[in-house]
Parts: structure tokens; sequence; C-alpha cells
């Protein structure tokens, strides 16, 4: 019995010994700690990339489309929701908006004058990710949207994208367009049907901004 232990102990002492060789081996080809200049050197770069979002880096020419939304507007509406025959549903709305932050973002509010409809917006230039970003809230669902648009200063043109729910609970898209021109604007919304891909007009408005 002593004579079969101390074989068992010999194997043992040669696995690990095997096994603490090959281990010191391993380790020769992991690559070596980087110095403490070169941590500070990618904590820099990482600074660098960071500070991009203050706007002593960021053009003034992104508060471009904020600004054309500024102020009190009118607006006509038209619904193409119910009964294909008795589209579009029509309503008049108002719609308040105004920077805040500092000037940096707008708030809309928007409402229908019968009050069947009131919704809350916030947006602004988003550095990080190099777009816009807005959330819009409504008093019809509980959802928090999503917003990312890009504006095209030629046309004076903003495009926005956002996921949403159908009535079944079935996830889709929206895209929004809005042209700016002064004094009026317009804005479409149009719905994916998640089952084709096809998008159909959903809300188009017409805002007339009101004088002062």
């Amino acid at each position: 019995m002593f004579r079969k232990r101390l074989i068992i102990a010999f194997v043992v002492a040669g696995y690990v010994s095997i096994g603490g060789d090959r281990h010191s081996q391993a380790l020769a080809f992991l690559p070596p700690e980087p110095s403490a200049e070169a941590k500070a050197r990618v904590l820099k770069d990482r600074q660098r990339k960071y500070n991009s979002i203050f706007p002593g880096n960021t053009p003034d020419d992104v508060l471009e489309p904020l600004l054309q939304e500024v102020g009190v507007w009118d607006a006509d509406v038209e619904l193409y929701v119910g009964e294909h025959e008795k589209q579009p549903v029509r309503k008049t709305g108002i719609q308040t908006n105004r920077l805040v932050s500092k000037g940096r973002y707008m708030l809309n509010d928007f409402r229908y004058t019968d009050g069947s409809y009131e919704g809350t917006g916030l947006w602004g230039w988003d550095a990080y990710h190099n777009r816009y970003s807005g959330i819009w809230m409504d008093g019809d669902h509980y959802l928090v949207r999503h917003d990312i648009g890009y504006f095209d200063h030629a046309s004076k043109t903003i495009h926005w994208e956002a996921d949403t729910l159908q009535p079944d609970g079935v996830t889709t898209r929206l895209r929004i367009t809005e042209r700016f021109a002064g004094t009026s604007r317009t804005f479409q919304m149009d719905l994916m049907d998640a089952s084709t891909g096809v998008f159909n007009k959903l809300i188009f408005m017409k805002f007339t901004k009101r004088a002062g």
C-alpha cells in the first residue's frame, strides 16, 4: 500500500511539474504590460474625443433647424387613419416651440385645439452620435419615442426615423420629414406596415408661424 501511494505521489508531482512548465511557456507569449506613458496617451486620446461634444468644438450651424422651429405656430392637420373613404380626418392645432438649456435644445409643446391630443418633444444636436436626437411623448401612449435625425442645409429639410409599435404590438418604423420655409413649414409622418415593409402616410401638417 505504501508503495502504491509513493508511485501516485511521483506521478502527481510529475504532472504538476509539466503543467507548471507549460504555464510558464504560455506566459512568455503574453504581450507585455503597457507602460504608464502608453496608458496616459490612450486616456488622453479618449479625452480628446470626449471633448468634441462641447460647444467650442461644434459648429454653430447645427442650431439652424432648431432656430427655424422657434415660435408659436398654427397647424392644419390631416390624419390618415380609420376608414379610407373618410380620410383625411382634419384637425387644427397649436405648437409652441422654445429653446432651452442655454439655447441648445428645442422644447416642443403641441396640442389640438379641440383638446383631443397633446404631446411634448425635446430634441437637439447629439455630437456623440454626430446627428440630431430627440424624444417624443404624448397623452395617448405610454411610450417615450426615440428619434434620430439628419438635416439637409441645402433643402432646409430634416429627416427623422424612429421605432414604434403597431396597434397589434408588432414593432415597426416611423419616418418624419419636416421642411422649413421661413414663416411656414410642413411635417409629414409615414408609418411602415410591418407585414409588407411599405410606408404609408399617417399625418400631414402645415404650420404657419404667428407674428411676433
